[in-house]
């Protein structure tokens, strides 16, 4: 049993594409055969038969995007099984894809008070919070005359 595993093509390639299957499942491959096509963001490859057998499985469709390392296919005798192989790319894949986290709590944006400064130093002195004023009353720049019902 041999695995066709997606080698490391470019020093900085991190995935690759398996755009087309050349083999399909139960054919006879021969050492050197152009399985696969692979597309990275530069470049496209043929990936190659590791060794001569029939193609027993295929763990990549076609269109699908998987990391380098990834076990793609196996080729052997009729029969033959890699129980391993699946087990081990979904280690790979979850590692590919990084850990789950729950999504970080959205903070709403700061709304942005526009007040003139005597409306400013009036709101500090009194402990007035202007984004609730401006909420109320809907006025665009708060000054004395629209503060003057909440001061004391």
């Amino acid at each position: 049993m041999t695995r066709i595993i997606i080698p490391q093509l470019d020093a900085n390639l991190v995935d690759v594409t398996v755009t087309r299957w050349r083999k399909h499942l139960g054919e006879t491959v021969t050492s050197g055969e152009a399985l696969a096509e692979l597309t990275t963001d530069k470049a496209a490859y043929e990936l190659e038969a590791p060794a001569t057998g029939t193609l027993l499985a295929v763990f990549a469709a076609e269109k699908s995007v998987v990391p380098t390392g990834y076990i793609v296919g196996l080729i052997g005798a009729a029969g033959e099984a890699d129980a391993g192989a699946e087990a081990e790319n979904e280690v790979l894949m979850a590692a590919y894809r990084g850990p789950v986290s729950a999504p970080a709590p959205s903070r709403e944006r700061a709304v942005r008070v526009r007040a003139t400064p005597r409306a400013r130093r009036l709101a500090q002195e009194q402990g007035l919070d202007l984004a609730k004023i401006q909420a109320e009353t809907g006025a665009e720049v708060l000054d004395e005359a629209v503060l003057a019902p909440y001061l004391k």
